[in-house]
């Protein structure tokens, strides 16, 4: 199915327009519990001043636009950004080392529950990345998370740790005071391979502390080859034999490496797979071969329109039970939110 952008979604029948024409998930569609596992909001690194979380814009900039990038809703949706487009998302994305300026200034909390009510989306998992030294992006989430009547309702704080961080328990046993409720985990951002041993050490303070590591895996299709060598599943294998009692999220499901993603989730209790940018048609062969069970809504707001990565998990579940749909929108992550 082909769509000329974001946009044109509208002629899907989950969709229709508010009064400013904005798209938002219609009446019928409410009786599902949805809780997006995969959102982010703006960060800043080494030279940026830190984005100020609490102010709101008319319009969001999304990495991946809403308009004038026509795409295939059976690919993976990194897949058909059109040239400027990508260039211009591997611009905004290096550019939060350097100022808040671009895109990241709108990744704010009122942005995002304005698109959570239009998508009538409950809560939402935070994820913040950080290096150690040039960035303290999980401490200002927080902090911001928690100063925001509204945010701190709706919005549940994932902190990160860096495998070279020197103080990672005390770090984190402050971030869970602060409300943190899991950690993300970047090997292709922050650079390093899942089995180093700071990785490690991160994995075994996730057992002591019961949270919940969402990690990024595969490539995306708009990244440079050699961050391969950071998301290769060779090491996610490893890393789900020597540590059987954690709780892995694969974020992406793998990217265009879902078949592995699927192997390992299959294979070990302990691996759940987040769908963001998967296809409607890859959703249903995990449904097929790995259960429902196991699988997590994922928007990765704000690289993309949360409407995009709705509209596929709705299409894939299209037709099955409700409990299917009902579990993958939210009661898998609600689960593991609990426990």
């Amino acid at each position: 199915m082909k769509f000329a952008d974001v946009q044109d979604l509208i002629r899907l029948p989950y969709f229709e327009f508010d009064k400013n024409e904005r798209i938002i998930l219609k009446a019928e569609y409410h009786k599902y519990r949805i809780i997006d596992a995969h959102t982010h909001l703006g960060w800043s690194y080494l030279f940026s001043h830190a984005v100020d979380l609490s102010l709101q814009y008319e319009r969001t900039n999304y990495f991946f636009p809403e308009n004038n990038n026509a795409f295939d809703i059976s690919h993976y949706t990194a897949v058909d950004f059109e040239v400027k487009n990508a260039k211009k998302a591997r611009f905004e994305t290096v550019r939060g080392a350097f100022n808040a300026e671009g895109y990241s200034k709108t990744h704010t909390i009122p942005n995002i529950l304005a698109e959570m009510k239009r998508m009538r989306i409950e809560q939402s998992i935070i994820l913040a990345i950080d290096f150690p030294l040039v960035s303290r992006n999980s401490e200002h989430i927080l902090q911001s998370i928690k100063l925001h009547k509204e945010g701190a309702k709706h919005l549940v704080p994932f902190i990160s740790l860096h495998p070279l961080e020197t103080n990672k328990e005390q770090k984190l046993k402050t971030f869970i005071a602060q409300g943190a409720k899991g950690i993300k985990l970047h090997p292709q951002i922050q650079l390093f391979k899942p089995t180093h041993k700071g990785a490690y050490e991160i994995y075994e303070l996730a057992k002591i502390y019961n949270l919940p590591i969402l990690f990024h895996t595969g490539l995306s299709p708009i990244s440079p080859k050699w961050q391969r060598k950071f998301v290769d599943f060779s090491h996610f294998k490893q890393v789900c034999i020597d540590f059987p009692r954690n709780l892995f999220i694969f974020g992406h499901a793998g990217v265009l490496d879902y078949k592995d993603a699927m192997y390992l989730s299959k294979k070990y209790r302990n691996v759940f797979l987040e769908l963001s940018g998967q296809p409607p048609q890859i959703i249903k062969e995990m449904i097929k071969i790995n259960g429902h069970e196991k699988l997590l809504f994922g928007s990765d707001w704000p690289y993309y329109p949360s409407v995009l990565p709705l509209a596929k998990v709705l299409l894939a579940t299209e037709g099955m039970k409700d409990d299917i749909r009902g579990s993958i929108l939210s009661g898998n992550i609600e689960r593991i939110l609990k426990d």
